[in-house]
């Protein structure tokens, strides 16, 4: 059985949140340091976790299964649970993936690869130190690049690494980005600023791919890739060395028509889309609490899909949703 909306998208990507905590304070993600406001109760616990996972995978044949947060790493035990989504990911067949800042990823790199995790995503949006500071909140711009030196050691190949840029805070080191990376096994990942309700997106902090795209060209040649037809990025090989680049796409390109995920919030809310605010959504603590039975959980996944929005809204009604936010959602 697959999970199919009104559009005849099939969905077999999932994204769980695995808690609204986060180490950094990111301008495009918390700038109003929105932090614990959740107990441990509020969210889902590991036990219903896998719950989760083993329906999507099992009863709706979800072939990927991405972590994130938050920081998802900041969850006490959290090398324990992906231990237990391995059995899950040996049995049905799934890949997993996580999205993390790699701050808590130092020295332990090794034992996520030995955990099950095979995808591995680090979010860097400066290389200079001050610059970093000023994004973060935290001097650690030194500590992520060693991680992702780390993980290249360790076998994820490639390390992608995400780039949110902003016109006037970051769009200065596009090229910088791609010089340090170039002769490494390292996916370099622009992205395109996104507007969320707490963020102050504007249109002059906006920088489309094209001009991202542009600004590598006239110092790289690219060649385009081939992708899956679900992926968000656009993806280029650099000519004449082993890095890749991508592009997402989300504002300026958005790929609503071929998207295949949905998302589970840390608190255990099924969304449709990241921009959506949550009506249609199903709260899977509220159904565990009413012993709803895997088949009844099914059913209403099923109901809920035919919500699903063709495509999201235009930047300037996405602003207005001031429901939605980053760390509660999950990215």
């Amino acid at each position: 059985m697959k999970l199919i909306d009104r559009f005849n998208r099939t969905h077999d990507y999932l994204r769980i949140s695995l808690t609204d905590k986060c180490n950094y304070n990111c301008i495009y993600c918390n700038p109003n340091k929105l932090n614990d406001k959740l107990s441990k109760m509020d969210l889902l616990s590991f036990e219903e976790l896998l719950r989760v996972i083993e329906i999507f995978a099992g009863e709706l044949e979800f072939k990927k299964i991405r972590f994130t947060g938050g920081e998802p790493l900041v969850r006490r035990d959290i090398f324990k649970f992906f231990s237990e989504v391995k059995k899950l990911k040996n049995k049905y067949g799934f890949k997993t993936a996580i999205t993390t800042n790699g701050s808590l990823l130092k020295g332990r790199v090794s034992e996520l690869k030995i955990s099950g995790i095979d995808s591995l995503n680090i979010s860097l949006d400066s290389l200079d130190k001050n610059k970093f500071l000023s994004i973060t909140q935290k001097d650690e711009a030194d500590r992520i690049l060693s991680v992702i030196d780390e993980a290249i050691e360790n076998g994820y190949s490639p390390v992608k690494v995400n780039v949110v840029v902003i016109k006037g805070v970051n769009d200065d080191e596009i090229l910088n980005f791609v010089h340090y990376f170039k002769d490494m096994d390292v996916n370099i990942r622009f992205i395109e600023f996104m507007p969320f309700g707490s963020n102050a997106w504007e249109r002059n902090g906006f920088m489309s791919y094209k001009e991202i795209k542009n600004l590598v060209e006239e110092k790289y040649s690219l060649s385009v890739l081939s992708s899956d037809k679900n992926s968000v990025a656009k993806d280029f090989q650099m000519d004449n060395y082993p890095a890749k680049v991508s592009f997402i796409t989300s504002i300026s390109e958005h790929f609503c028509s071929t998207c295949n995920r949905v998302r589970i919030s840390s608190t255990g809310k099924f969304r449709l889309c990241l921009f959506s605010e949550g009506k249609h959504e199903i709260n899977f603590k509220k159904l565990f609490q009413k012993n709803y039975s895997n088949d009844d959980i099914v059913n209403e996944l099923k109901e809920a899909i035919k919500h699903k929005w063709e495509k999201h809204p235009e930047p300037e009604e996405l602003i207005e949703m001031i429901g939605n936010n980053m760390m509660s959602i999950g990215g």
